[in-house]
């Protein structure tokens, strides 16, 4: 039921491209997540998959992912280096460990963070709010299945809700 009423309020409360006035975050989704989405995919594979295409990341991390998912990255990405800080991506699985702190080292101005599950449970939807209220974090995209973290110095601290 959590999830249903997190749903609706994030139906409510969220927009599309056209209600984006940052040109990172509008460039994101109209040249990467509105791209068309394959058949049988998941949001977040879809959404992690474009965001490694797009933004041509060469190092990811996994934080308790399913083999499913690690094995899809490797076969569509065999370049991709493993937990070669600084990190590029940093994938959080919905049983993961969420975080508190973000340790400077692994990440870089570039580098997203993707959260799945951001509405799992409320102790996640709570752990997502801080998250967003972190001094290093400056965007913030909020997908309902997903959440998408970035952490570029030179833009202004921003959040978006944004339907997929």
């Amino acid at each position: 039921m959590f999830q249903f009423l997190s749903y609706l309020k994030f139906l409510i409360g969220s927009t599309n491209q056209h209600g984006v006035h940052s040109p990172f975050v509008y460039n994101l989704l109209t040249k990467g997540l509105y791209s068309e989405k394959k058949q049988g995919v998941s949001v977040k594979e879809h959404v992690l998959t474009t965001a490694i295409s797009y933004f041509n990341y060469k190092s990811i991390a996994f934080v308790c992912a399913d083999d499913y998912i690690i094995n899809r990255i490797v076969a569509i990405f065999g370049h991709l280096e493993f937990d070669t800080l600084p990190l590029d991506v940093i994938f959080v699985e919905e049983n993961g460990k969420v975080f508190t702190s973000i340790s400077k080292e692994s990440y870089h101005n570039d580098t997203m963070l993707m959260i799945s599950g951001i509405y799992k449970n409320k102790q996640r939807k709570v752990a997502w709010q801080n998250i967003k209220e972190l001094p290093e974090v400056t965007v913030t995209i909020d997908l309902f299945h997903c959440g998408l973290v970035f952490f570029r110095r030179e833009q202004a601290k921003e959040h978006f809700k944004i339907r997929i």
